[in-house]
């Protein structure tokens, strides 16, 4: 088994198509295919599922990417031991975001880290705070940027940042006349939230609760995994919602979307960078914790709750556990 198949296949998974691995590796798609059928002697069985233009994993592929992306990171961290030379660290860094973070967050992390280590490709994947977190503890993804804290002591998280979730409404909406509103208000209204599973839709569930409402008391005219389409359904007077603050500046200012108080209720929430303990850091991903958080990741093996969580968070949380 040769490192260069093991790359390839990793690059395949990541990139979910033959031709564009293919392109970023400067080979033909015959040279991949051929890389890939190696691999799969090797294994005794299919890595890929071919679907159209798009390819995914088996389960097979799925357990063999695990432990050919930890390879390639060990070899990477090796080389690096070995030349000693700190800001010329090459590789990927596997980054899995949930969208809030992604939209404003994340675009500065990364211009400021593509600006101190250019060699380093960092390889994003989406998705809600469910997800992202699933993709650390499964080695998917090194590290994620979540919204909500993971319950899982083998994982470690740092508040990072604060987000706030606002409640807007269209231009033409009747709300939008108003400066706030009570909460038992928001019963008529139909309103559009995030799929479960979203650390903004939890957040959005416990400020309500706070404020006597529950969310299956409430009108859910739509279901949707993506922010962009709800700010969208919300401008077209489609419904209302509960988006984040910092993401939808740009539409707050142009009215595009205006925002309307909901007296008693604030729905705020911190974000996190988790990462798996059980897991050492590339130096690729050292790099990128530390331009985050100059002291380092946290300790490993402590619990999330026990690094990140604010004291009065905390004690509200263990009032609920007794």
């Amino acid at each position: 088994m040769e490192l260069r198949h093991l790359q390839t296949f990793v690059l395949v998974a990541q990139k979910q198509s033959f031709t564009r691995a293919a392109e970023a590796l400067g080979l033909t798609q015959a040279a991949v295919s051929q890389h890939i059928a190696v691999l799969e002697r090797e294994l005794a069985g299919p890595l890929f599922c071919r679907k159209g233009r798009s390819v995914r994993l088996t389960d097979l592929g799925k357990k063999a990417y695990e432990y050919a992306a930890q390879i390639l990171a060990l070899v990477e961290e090796l080389y690096q031991q070995g030349t000693g030379i700190r800001d010329e660290l090459r590789g990927t860094i596997r980054i899995a975001s949930s969208t809030v973070p992604a939209e404003w967050l994340l675009p500065d992390l990364l211009a400021r880290f593509r600006q101190r280590f250019p060699c380093i490709q960092p390889l994003v994947a989406v998705s809600d705070s469910a997800t992202a977190v699933q993709s650390v503890k499964a080695g998917t993804a090194e590290l994620a940027l979540v919204g909500e804290l993971p319950r899982d002591v083998h994982l470690c998280a740092r508040a990072v940042a604060q987000d706030e979730l606002t409640l807007v409404v269209g231009p033409d909406h009747p709300l939008a006349r108003k400066k706030s509103i009570p909460p038992e208000q928001l019963r008529g209204e139909p309103l559009i939230v995030r799929e479960p599973g979203s650390g903004s839709r939890r957040c959005l569930e416990l400020a309500l609760a706070r404020v006597g409402l529950d969310m299956n008391q409430l009108t859910i005219s739509m279901e949707v995994n993506s922010n962009e389409a709800i700010r969208a359904a919300v401008e077209r007077g489609i419904g209302i919602a509960f988006l984040s603050t910092r993401a939808i500046r740009r539409e707050l200012a142009q009215r595009r979307l205006v925002a309307v108080a909901v007296q008693g209720l604030r729905a705020v929430r911190d974000l996190f960078l988790v990462t798996d303990a059980r897991r050492p850091p590339s130096q690729a991903v050292q790099a990128f914790l530390e331009l985050l958080a100059p002291a380092g990741p946290p300790t490993p093996g402590q619990t999330p709750e026990a690094l990140s969580r604010p004291k009065q968070t905390a004690s509200e949380e263990e009032k609920k556990q007794e």
